[in-house]
C-alpha cells in the first residue's frame, strides 16, 4: 500500500506542476511542500474558459476527465463557482503514467492556446 501511495504522490507533483504552469486555478491543496495530504485527483478551472468546453476539447484528445458541480453544492457555493458549469476535475491512480500526465498537459496548452 505504501507504494501506491508513493507513487500517485509523484503523479500529483507532476499535475500539480502542469497545472500551476497552465495558470490554472487549483481548488484544494496546490502547495507542493503539502502534497501529501492531497490526493491525486484535481479540482480546477482555467480563466474565464468554459469547463465543460475544456472537457470536451480534452475528449476530441482522448483524454478522459470531467466537468460540473461533482455532486457537492455545498462545495461550489463556497468556492462561488456556479452549480451550471462548476469545474473541472481530473483523477489519476496507481494505474497513470507520468507520460500520461505530461501529455495531458501538452493537450490543456493546447487547448487553452486554440480557446483563449
Amino acid at each position: 500500500m505504501g507504494a501506491i501511495r508513493d507513487y500517485e504522490l509523484v503523479l500529483a507533483r507532476e499535475m500539480l506542476a502542469v497545472l500551476k504552469g497552465c495558470g490554472a486555478t487549483i481548488y484544494g491543496v496546490a502547495d507542493e511542500a503539502r502534497i501529501t495530504e492531497r490526493v491525486p485527483t484535481f479540482c480546477f478551472n482555467i480563466g474565464k474558459l468554459s469547463p465543460q468546453r475544456v472537457v470536451e476539447e480534452m475528449a476530441e484528445m482522448q483524454i478522459g476527465i470531467r466537468d460540473g458541480h461533482m455532486y457537492a453544492p455545498r462545495l461550489m457555493k463556497r468556492l462561488n463557482l456556479s452549480m451550471d458549469s462548476g469545474a473541472i476535475r481530473a483523477s489519476l491512480v496507481h494505474y497513470n503514467t507520468v507520460e500520461e500526465v505530461r501529455r495531458f498537459g501538452e493537450a490543456l496548452r493546447a487547448i487553452i492556446a486554440k480557446l483563449s
